[in-house]
């Protein structure tokens, strides 16, 4: 099934899981300059409402077209409302969708878009050796991997990844968000996204194991099916998706406003400075390693009143 390759990584990978980094805090509006910050296009920035809270995504719309124009369609489906997170795995991922392989069939296998060619124009880099690509860096505010003149998005803590069965064009319509960084998934799955605002109410989701088609027995039965699906939702309580909705398609008095921080500009380069002397704790670090993990710093994101 489409959902089975994650949680079998997860096995095969539990013992190079991290602790989901402590961002260091956004600096305050006024602190930093307007230059500094580039707005969210409205239709890439998408409110996942959960019983834990709201979180904010940006979708990489250059990185997987294809992977974002059936998100989007999906989500105007109102596919995703009154699902929910059906796994979610302590120090790896937690996997949102329709769960069951019969339930999937109406929507399109997408074709793996993990990687693509483009120059360096735009790529930022990070400025740090790193164990699973050379180099490393950003390009609008998204972590990404290159190869010669191939580029990648990172598994880092909150991205938005496309789940898929062991065949790479199995992607359709579940997704997964890493709770820690699983960079061993680079280039393998699709990253077509990222949190950029409300991630610690992912970390919030209650853990839970996925149900296997091959357990559900009675599907076709409508009274053993309502019967299996009420004791799915009171397993999984807690953990439902409320909404999923796109920022274009809402009025535009109540439409939200998102920036990101560029990382071109000096704001960027002194937030990686501090955080690769461990200027923050400079009582207890005597010789600062002068290394960053890229997946530790995320690019930071603000909201923005309208007419800012």
């Amino acid at each position: 099934m489409r959902t089975a390759l994650i949680v079998t990584a997860a096995c095969l990978f539990a013992l190079s899981a991290c602790q989901t980094p402590a961002a260091i805090p956004a600096p305050p509006p006024a602190a930093i300059s307007d230059a500094s910050w580039r707005p969210v296009a409205p239709e890439n920035l998408v409110i996942l409402k959960t019983r834990t809270g709201e979180a904010i995504i940006e979708l990489a719309e250059e990185a997987a077209p294809e992977h974002v124009r059936q998100f989007r369609e999906a989500i105007r489906a109102n596919l995703y409302n009154g699902e929910y997170f059906y796994r979610v795995i302590d120090g790896h991922v937690a996997q949102a969708g329709l769960e069951f392989e019969h339930h999937l069939e109406d929507w399109p296998l997408l074709p793996l878009e993990a990687e693509r060619t483009v120059s360096t124009d735009g790529f930022d880099t990070f400025g740090n050796a790193d164990l699973f690509a050379d180099p490393v860096g950003h390009r609008e505010g998204f972590a990404a991997g290159r190869e010669g003149d191939q580029e990648w998005l990172l598994n880092c803590p909150g991205a938005l990844g496309m789940a898929r069965d062991d065949d790479p064009g199995t992607g359709s319509t579940e997704f997964f968000i890493p709770l820690a960084p699983r960079r061993y998934l680079d280039r393998n799955y699709t990253v077509f996204g990222r949190v950029i605002a409300g991630m610690e109410h992912i970390n919030r989701l209650k853990r839970v194991d996925p149900v296997d088609d091959e357990d559900v027995p009675g599907f076709a039965d409508p009274a053993t099916a309502a019967q299996k699906m009420a004791e799915r939702a009171k397993r999984l309580k807690g953990n439902e998706i409320i909404s999923v909705g796109l920022a274009a398609d809402m009025p535009e008095a109540l439409r939200p406003h998102w920036e990101v921080m560029t990382t071109q500009g000096p704001e960027w380069k002194a937030r990686k400075a501090e955080k690769r002397n461990y200027g923050i704790y400079d009582a207890f670090v005597v010789k600062p390693p002068k290394v960053v993990d890229i997946c530790t710093l995320p690019v930071p994101a603000r909201p923005i009143a309208q007419g800012d």
